[in-house]
């Protein structure tokens, strides 16, 4: 994110000040962040199969819903280097929920498929998600609105935009 440069020389308590309201805020989303990390990397299970994380789920989720994709397309669409999905991959494997074609004349290039297992699987987290997400809603509109709701979605989706973009320029 992007900060402008004030050319006048703050003093030290409008320095404490002003960080002190600023981030009481931004703490807010490093807690979340923190304790959503290690939300996501939690062991579950989703009535079948292994026990999954969050990321292997989805991981799943995205070979079931396109069929044939590749470690580079996973790659692309979750934002994470190769050789981190290639991780999710393995474990993926490991546990019988996906299957490795490779593409005819091309050697190099490997479509995934999800395993009879892995649609099993992959069903059944939809449907814990379905509830899950069901479930958060609805205790969410015990202290909120659908409109704020839906405006805290909206800044969540420009917050992941600029967070991007400092990716891209190496903020």
């Amino acid at each position: 994110m992007e900060h402008s440069s004030n050319h006048t020389s703050p003093t030290t308590e409008n320095i404490e000040t002003t960080f002190g309201r600023l981030s009481e805020k931004a703490d807010m989303l490093y807690f979340f962040v923190a304790l959503y990390s290690n939300y996501i990397g939690k062991l579950r299970h989703y009535g079948v199969g292994p026990e999954l994380t969050m990321t292997e789920a989805h991981m799943l989720n995205s070979i079931a819903l396109t069929p044939g994709t590749t470690v580079t397309e996973l790659a692309h669409r979750w934002e994470r280097t190769t050789g981190a999905v290639c991780q999710v991959l393995s474990k993926l494997d490991r546990k019988g929920l996906i299957t490795r074609k490779k593409a005819e004349g091309n050697s190099k290039t490997v479509h995934l498929y999800p395993s009879e297992l892995g649609q099993t699987v992959n069903r059944a987290h939809m449907m814990y998600d379905i509830a899950d997400i069901t479930e958060t809603t609805q205790e969410l509109l015990k202290s909120c609105t659908m409109d704020e709701i839906n405006t805290f979605y909206k800044v969540l989706g420009i917050y992941l935009e600029l967070v991007r973009k400092d990716q891209r320029t190496g903020k």
